[in-house]
C-alpha cells in the first residue's frame, strides 16, 4: 500500500494520569526510529504501527531549544 506524504501522519496521545503516551504512526521512517530507539511495535495494521513509549521519552526541538515533555 503505497501512503502520500500527507497520509504518513503521526500521533501522539498522552494524558497525565499515567507516564505512557500512545504513538500511532503511519511513517516507515518514525517506525524505525522507535524500533531504533529500542520500542517495538504493539499492534501493527496495513499501513500503520502503533507504540507505547514513555512520556518522558518524548521531546520536542523548536527553533530556539529542545524540551522533553513529562
Amino acid at each position: 500500500m503505497s501512503l502520500s506524504e500527507m497520509e504518513k501522519e503521526t500521533v501522539i496521545q498522552f494524558d497525565e494520569s499515567t507516564n505512557l503516551a500512545t504513538v500511532y504512526t503511519a511513517s516507515w521512517t518514525v517506525a524505525r526510529s522507535l524500533k531504533k530507539a529500542g520500542y517495538q511495535p504493539t499492534k501493527k495494521s496495513q499501513g500503520g504501527w502503533w507504540f507505547k513509549i514513555p512520556v518522558n521519552g518524548i521531546s520536542i526541538q523548536g527553533e530556539k531549544e529542545t524540551t522533553k515533555i513529562g
